[in-house]
């Protein structure tokens, strides 16, 4: 059983590091939709959506590359005897199968959506987003990284500061090259992040550099790879949404689906940093991990709530910011997409329970569900307007966090203590 100072240090930690988080996110966010604005003041909208979506695609196809990596990396990373090992492992895999993802992407492109695949119409630019993909999958992996470490101020250096400066740069060096132009200013600017970022890990890692991983790593290839699955039905509406977006209501009402989803954003991605945070706080813990699961709920639901009303409340104003089009036509699919972003908490912190308790079954069981109900509805609804498909979203998250609650308090629940670590287990 815990002390209670210990609890305290531990629950002081957590609040500290959330709000280093929340700022981290927020400059993101900020520096992202000032992006935006930016874009919509010096390209048309229809050049706006088609970059939105190639945005969408590059990040979703970034996420399917962490092979789950991402989240076995925060569980294994504390207790590692081969940190840096470990770190140039994972970059390298998740780095080959972003390229690899993207060149699939680009090539079925012409099928899916020939509007889209117009702009990825020669080699050139399929070989620039393959490598961007590359770049923004290393990002995403050391977020993640910089999380199991506890080494939140060099993230809010890295993510906050550096990336949201060559983001709000960027834009206005390539304006006049059109949706790919526009796509490449935040590709260049997330690569810049990933390698800068890759850089500042290492050099405060002891131990080789040689990709040869740990055995901490290796014990948990299966965690990985069912977390890898729950990970792509997660984002794969983030994928095909524009897509559906595009098919049914065409480009420009795609740029409106994607000003307000990127706004929305603002909510979503503190969420689910402080989602992550408290997971990578959890499999730090060695012991009470109940009680910081119940302290990060409050956390989720609290933040979620007050974010809901205020984007509810100021939803026609932000979008004004982007211009009159949009404010006029994408008011009402704001609101339902910050009403959708308590759904999507409620469901970050189902999965997390689900991690926690290791029922590989049920972690792909629940997401499934989640997936389809989204999908399903989006695909039904997409022609009522860009409002039912936001519905769609949050619906689906709701049903995802109410099963995995559900899971973890009946049938998979999760031991408080933490699993003995490999190096403390008897050789078999």
């Amino acid at each position: 059983m815990n002390h209670p100072t210990t609890r305290s240090r531990t629950g002081s930690r957590l609040l500290g590091n959330s709000v280093l988080v929340f700022a981290t996110t927020m400059l993101m966010a900020g520096s992202g939709a000032v992006f935006w604005v930016v874009a919509a003041r010096l390209a048309p909208a229809e050049d706006v959506g088609l970059a939105g979506s190639l945005v969408a695609a590059g990040d979703a196809l970034a996420l399917f590359a962490q092979l789950g990596l991402n989240i076995a990396i925060v569980r294994t990373l504390p207790a590692s005897t081969r940190r840096a090992a470990d770190v140039v492992t994972a970059a390298l895999v998740v780095a080959s199968a972003g390229a690899a993802f993207a060149l699939g992407y680009a090539l079925l492109l012409p099928v899916v959506s020939p509007r889209l695949g117009e702009v990825l119409s020669s080699p050139v630019p399929v070989l620039v987003f393959a490598v961007l993909v590359a770049l923004t999958a290393l990002n995403v992996l050391t977020d993640s990284v910089f999380l199991a470490l506890d080494r939140v101020w060099a993230y809010l250096r890295l993510n906050g500061v550096l990336l949201g400066a060559l983001k709000i740069g960027l834009p206005f060096l390539l304006a006049g090259a059109g949706a790919f132009g526009l796509y490449g200013s935040v590709g260049l600017a997330v690569g810049a992040c990933a390698v800068a970022s890759i850089v500042v890990i290492l050099r405060g890692l002891p131990g080789p550099r040689r990709p040869t991983p740990s055995p901490e790593l290796l014990a948990n290839r299966g965690f990985a790879a069912a977390g890898y699955v729950t990970y792509v039905l997660t984002v794969l509406p983030l994928l095909v949404f524009p897509l559906i977006v595009v098919n049914a209501l065409g480009s420009a009402r795609a740029g409106t689906w994607f000003i307000g989803f990127q706004v929305a954003a603002l909510l979503n991605a503190v969420v689910l940093a402080v989602a992550n945070l408290t997971y990578a706080e959890v499999e730090r813990a060695r012991t009470d991990r109940h009680a910081v699961v119940r302290r990060s709920g409050l956390l989720l639901l609290a933040g979620s709530l007050v974010g809901c009303v205020a984007m509810v409340v100021l939803a026609p104003w932000l979008l004004a910011i982007f211009g009159d089009h949009y404010a006029s036509t994408g008011t009402a699919t704001l609101r339902v997409l910050a009403l959708a972003c308590v759904g999507a908490a409620f469901n970050y912190w189902g999965m997390m329970r689900l991690r926690l308790a290791g029922h590989l079954a049920a972690m792909i069981g629940t997401q499934v569900v989640s997936t389809v109900v989204m999908l399903v509805l989006a695909a039904a609804l997409a022609g009522h307007g860009t409002a039912w498909v936001a519905a769609a979203w949050g619906i689906g998250h709701a049903v995802g966090g109410a099963l995995g609650w559900l899971l973890t308090a009946t049938v998979v629940p999760f031991d408080d203590d933490a699993p003995v670590p490999v190096q403390e287990m008897e050789p078999a």
